[in-house]
């Protein structure tokens, strides 16, 4: 069940600048306001199987969630499974070069859902969507400079 989407393409930056981001926990912090704290359980940072606990605040509410990294392509992709209560979130980032430039998709959704977790994704969904909206063009303007 899909919860978020985000496309953006033309990007004007290189795969290997999109990433210089993507792989420095302090800019990510920097750029996303709502991230808190990222803790690791593993040793790797950015490999298959680097486990992690993410912390976000989001509206004045707190949120922890105990993460993998599940796929790791260098300057190309990364896919993380987040664990809730109410199933897995697995979030898929993406890179494809274009013209010198990039396209950039960003796509999560809730996978071994449990009961009511429809409803909770039809909750979250719109706020999700302003905030995610928000922190990713930012993150654009910032890969951009």
């Amino acid at each position: 069940m899909e919860i978020y989407n985000y496309q953006k393409e033309n990007v004007e930056a290189t795969p290997e600048r999109v990433f210089e981001f993507v792989n420095d926990d302090a800019k990510l912090q920097e750029i996303f306001s709502i991230l808190d704290n990222i803790e690791y359980n593993t040793t790797e940072k950015r490999n298959e199987g680097t486990k992690f606990r993410t912390t976000l605040n989001v509206k004045g509410k707190t949120y922890r969630f105990r993460s993998e990294i599940i796929e790791y392509e260098t300057d190309r992709r990364i896919t993380v499974r987040s664990r809730l209560k109410q199933g897995d979130v697995v979030t898929q980032f993406t890179v494809v070069p274009n013209n010198g430039g990039v396209d950039i998709a960003v796509r999560s959704e809730l996978r071994n859902s449990k009961m009511g977790a429809k409803v909770l994704v039809t909750t979250m969904k719109p706020v999700v969507n302003i905030v995610m909206n928000r922190e990713l063009n930012k993150f654009i303007g910032h890969i951009e400079k």
